[in-house]
């Protein structure tokens, strides 16, 4: 069930996360496909709140999307976002739903976690087993991002909180095939009112993909995020961070690693 509009962008404030969305297509044998390495098209059917609007930071932008493709004949990635420093840019979490093949519809969120302008909305679609870009379309919008009463004080809390532990399944060093899932197991004491998201990112320019949670996490605990590198590639180093509300890291430890990834 979808959240009213207005409740879903209050939610959304602490999510400046990257989505990973599976949509699964069958190959169609009665056609060639196109040459190249798609024949995606994305469409956007709606944007909520409509074009012109005027939106707090931290606030998001709900994006209807179309999609139909037959090559690759596999999963693929879909999101929605926004051509700024990702440090700026709010778009959806994690997701494991799945839709077989052909044509659908997926509803995808964006926003800034700044005051700012923007004039377009990125659709950008990934190859789910290398992570490499295969489709970008550039869709023209109007709105403006307007300082919001209390983000400064998000921004400011969680001085004090900790990365208690951290660990790797499969561990360091490891020989991965491109597109294996490698799990980070981050231990957190969150000394921050609206909790803290807990971060795990390879450091590096190959494709890739990590993953993030929905809410903030309070008190102690442990919380398991993971990434997956989809090239032949070599990963020497892992930054882990926590998060707070105002997406601002309030504690990070950068850990050497030494993950292969082979053909």
């Amino acid at each position: 069930m979808t959240a009213p509009a207005a409740t879903m962008r209050r939610m959304k404030r602490i999510l400046p996360l990257l989505l990973s969305l599976s949509l699964v297509a069958a190959h169609a044998a009665d056609a060639p496909p196109p040459s190249g390495t798609t024949d995606l098209v994305l469409d956007v059917v709606k944007l909520d709140p409509p074009p012109g609007s005027t939106l707090e930071e931290g606030d998001v932008i709900h994006a209807t999307i179309q999609w139909r493709y037959r090559r690759p004949a596999g999963p693929v990635r879909i999101f929605a976002k926004l051509d700024r420093s990702p440090d700026d840019v709010l778009y959806e979490a994690d997701h494991l739903e799945a839709h077989a093949g052909g044509a659908g519809r997926v509803e995808r969120f964006t926003g800034l976690n700044k005051p700012g302008h923007v004039d377009s909305v990125l659709l950008v679609a990934k190859d789910a087993a290398t992570s490499r870009e295969i489709y970008r379309r550039v869709v023209k919008a109007d709105y403006t991002f307007v300082a919001a009463a209390g983000q400064e004080a998000l921004r400011q809390e969680g001085a004090g909180s900790r990365i208690t532990s951290i660990s790797f399944d499969p561990p360091s060093p490891a020989r991965l095939a491109p597109g294996d899932r490698v799990r980070v197991r981050i231990g957190y004491d969150a000394q921050a009112r609206h909790g803290v998201r807990p971060s795990a990112e390879p450091v590096t320019d190959c494709p890739m993909t990590f993953t993030g949670v929905p809410d903030g996490l309070l008190g102690q605990g442990v919380y398991d995020q993971a990434f997956t590198v989809g090239v032949p590639c070599i990963v020497r180093q892992v930054r882990v961070q926590l998060l707070n509300a105002g997406g601002v890291a309030v504690a990070e430890k950068v850990v050497d690693v030494d993950l292969r990834y082979g053909r």
